[in-house]
């Protein structure tokens, strides 16, 4: 694939902390890349103003680059982690996501991206699990007219805290003309998944593919994510990327080595969507580099990862 065809997250560049939005276009162009997605648009432009997206968006296609963006996170159960939603919604979040969707055609995106929450709130004692679900399904029925209206395509991150059986269900209720799927493999062991089987499932709903690798070992009892290299893990990209051809490819630096207690009785019996098969294959891949003693990659320079993703996706997708 052609790296005019791979685009990059703003945070997936080096210092993008300082970099303005013109210089991260500047920066993905010069690296070859095709696109840029902004991990949450109101951190970059809070009021959505129209001549500022204008502007963005004419600086974007004078550099060729196509624009995606995210919002963070979108869940009306728990509001405290979606405050730039609820200020762009002058105190309502749906509102607040509305006016996002509404804003995309200035701008020029065709996709906003949204997870749900944190690892931790899948096991929130106060607020439930099911009832975090039921606000997310509530909140997207309501956009409904600001989905089809600004013909801009919400999707759903497979994060670490949802599972993509959980995914589909939403998607079966609210209606797949209104919600599809950012597909993030590096997340989905989490949830006992397994990153190719998990992605024929979902294939259909997948409108972008979020690229980086990891590989699972152990830390005691615990199965760990460490992130390395693409190319370098257990996630077979060169099938799973067959798999979506359609979706967009956007390369994501994640952060977090999360552990699960894949031995424990009470945390299995929770992860009631779990099967076997896919439990299997990521306990063999686990006590495989546990026997190899893998050593594990740097964690802290995330952009190390950077050339060698650009280099295999050129090579290989």
């Amino acid at each position: 694939m052609e790296t005019d065809l791979i685009g990059v997250f703003n945070n997936s560049l080096p210092g993008y902390e300082t970099l303005t939005p013109i210089e991260i276009f500047d920066k993905a162009k010069a690296l070859g890349l095709g696109g840029v997605l902004f991990g949450n648009i109101l951190s970059v432009l809070p009021t959505l103003d129209p001549t500022a997206l204008t502007e963005l968006r004419q600086a974007a296609e004078a550099r060729g680059l196509i624009l995606n963006v995210g919002v963070g996170t979108f869940n009306p159960a728990r509001p405290e982690r979606c405050k730039s939603l609820i200020e762009a919604g002058d105190g309502d979040m749906v509102k607040g996501l509305e006016k996002v969707l509404r804003a995309m055609p200035v701008l020029g995106a065709k996709t906003v991206f949204f997870v749900v929450g944190m690892i931790e709130d899948r096991d929130d004692p106060v607020i439930s699990w099911q009832s975090q679900l039921q606000g997310v399904i509530d909140g997207v029925k309501a956009l409904a007219p600001a989905i089809r209206e600004s013909g801009t395509r919400l999707l759903i991150k497979t994060h670490e805290e949802i599972s993509t059986f959980e995914i589909l269900r939403i998607i079966e209720v609210v209606g797949e003309d209104l919600l599809g799927i950012a597909h993030d493999p590096v997340n989905v062991p989490c949830r006992m998944e397994e990153a190719v089987e998990c992605t024929r499932r979902i294939a259909r709903h997948v409108a972008q593919v979020h690229i980086d690798d990891c590989y699972t070992t152990f830390d005691g009892d615990l199965m760990r994510r460490y992130l390395t290299p693409l190319g370098t893990g257990d996630i077979d990209w060169t099938e799973l990327l067959v798999l979506v051809p359609q979706a967009t490819r956007w390369i994501e630096f994640h952060r977090g080595q999360f552990a699960m207690p894949v031995f424990d009785k009470d945390w299995l019996s929770a992860q009631a969507d779990a099967t076997l098969d896919e439990y299997r294959a990521l306990i063999s891949a686990t006590v495989k580099h546990e026997r190899a003693n893998t050593p594990v990659p740097d964690q802290k320079d995330v952009f190390a990862r950077l050339a060698p993703s650009i280099e295999w996706l050129k090579a290989n997708a």
